[in-house]
């Protein structure tokens, strides 16, 4: 039984993967049931999710012990579901006010001492040596190039001075570490969504093996097919109307 749902599993896994990736083709209704259930299956998993770690957790057994201060943030969250209600919407806005309240003091403090204050540490730690050798000159160096891109972006984001003269020039040079920076990141999120595809072909490859009976070469088969009928099927009557 357990290799028989294994089978199952790996036909329903690359038949769902063919038929997203049919959008390259065109829109067809293989791609729509793909979509429709990734939509439905990740609600689902939100749903239960939220059912079991959030409110059975933290709001139902706290009352069965006793403890009704769970009721607070408890209405507070349940008033963004308001705004769905035009009559009574402005509920909504109580929530929405205790959220960024609340989210935003504990945003700021983490934010200034992440991208702030690590940040500034990060950049004068190559410097706090005892001594130079040459084990280190390497880490000067690259310290001394992440110090001046980052005295020079902070120049190009400071707008209370016009920018001439020496801060022009620094802000110029903070625009090249910028590209640089958007360059690395950019090319990390490509590498991360190839290694995705690289996944989704690797599983493909997989279930075209004879353990599978050819999940992948018989699905593509159909979907081929399918495509070359209701090709001709649709061109028929655009043939019959031109003859006529």
């Amino acid at each position: 039984m357990s290799e028989t749902m294994l089978i199952f599993g790996g036909w329903v896994a690359a038949g769902l993967t063919i038929f997203l990736f049919s959008f390259l083709y065109k829109d067809n209704p293989f791609f729509k049931v793909t979509e429709h259930l990734y939509l439905g299956a990740g609600m689902g998993w939100v749903f239960q999710t939220v059912l079991f770690q959030t409110w059975k957790p933290k709001v139902w057994e706290p009352l069965q012990a006793g403890d009704w201060t769970v009721l607070i943030p408890t209405v507070l969250g349940l008033s963004l579901v308001t705004q769905f209600f035009p009559r009574i919407s402005w509920i909504s806005r109580y929530g929405f006010t205790f959220i960024m309240g609340y989210g935003s003091g504990l945003v700021i403090p983490l934010t200034i001492s992440t991208d702030l204050l690590k940040q500034i540490g990060g950049t004068i730690a190559p410097f706090m040596v005892s001594e130079i050798s040459r084990a280190n000159i390497g880490s000067l160096i690259n310290g001394s190039i992440v110090a001046i891109g980052f005295i020079c972006v902070l120049f190009y984001f400071f707008f209370s001075v016009e920018h001439k003269g020496v801060v022009k020039k620094a802000s110029n040079i903070g625009i090249y570490f910028l590209m640089l920076y958007f360059g690395a990141a950019f090319g990390n999120t490509v590498m991360g969504r190839f290694s995705l595809l690289y996944g989704r072909f690797d599983d493909l490859y997989k279930y075209s093996a004879p353990k599978y009976f050819y999940a992948t070469h018989v699905i593509l088969a159909a979907l081929v097919i399918y495509f070359v009928v209701d090709h001709f099927r649709k061109k028929k009557p655009e043939i019959e109307e031109e003859a006529a």
